[in-house]
């Protein structure tokens, strides 16, 4: 049963980083425009990061999908989330009103505590299945 519940969680992750990842891949400008919006970040690097994020989001999905590589996505996962969940808080604090940006056009949803919440609990569940998905340790050999 754990077993099965670990595949959903993996698979549900996985969709979760896809679906934000497409959209941001297949616009580059308009998710460099959501980061901007933030004003957390210097300008000459937002370029950079809305380039490398989705491809990011792409990698950490396969990783969660592929079982030796499952406790570092989720470890990763977890740490993109944390990042997106407080630059989303800064900018509820600081009074900004924007879009979060989190799945590009395709879901267009202002920064709220309620963003705020969903993406904290998402890094939660990736924390979760950082520890459910350890691997058993190896037998050790009898001499």
């Amino acid at each position: 049963m754990k077993q099965a519940l670990v595949w959903v969680l993996r698979i549900g992750l996985a969709a979760v980083f896809v679906y934000a990842a497409i959209p941001k891949l297949l616009d580059p400008g308009e998710f460099a425009a959501a980061i901007q919006n933030y004003r957390a970040v210097p300008e000459s690097v937002v370029g950079h990061i809305a380039l490398f994020v989705p491809v990011f989001e792409i990698v950490i999905a396969i990783g969660l999908l592929v079982p030796p590589y499952t406790r570092g996505a989720a470890l990763l996962g977890t740490l993109l989330l944390v990042v997106f969940g407080a630059a989303m808080a800064q900018a509820r604090w600081r009074g900004i009103d924007l879009s979060c940006g989190c799945f590009g056009a395709a879901f267009e949803a202002k920064v709220s505590w309620l963003t705020v919440t969903r993406t904290l609990g998402l890094a939660g569940l990736s924390a979760c299945l950082m520890f459910a998905a350890r691997q058993p340790p190896a037998p050790r050999e009898q001499h």
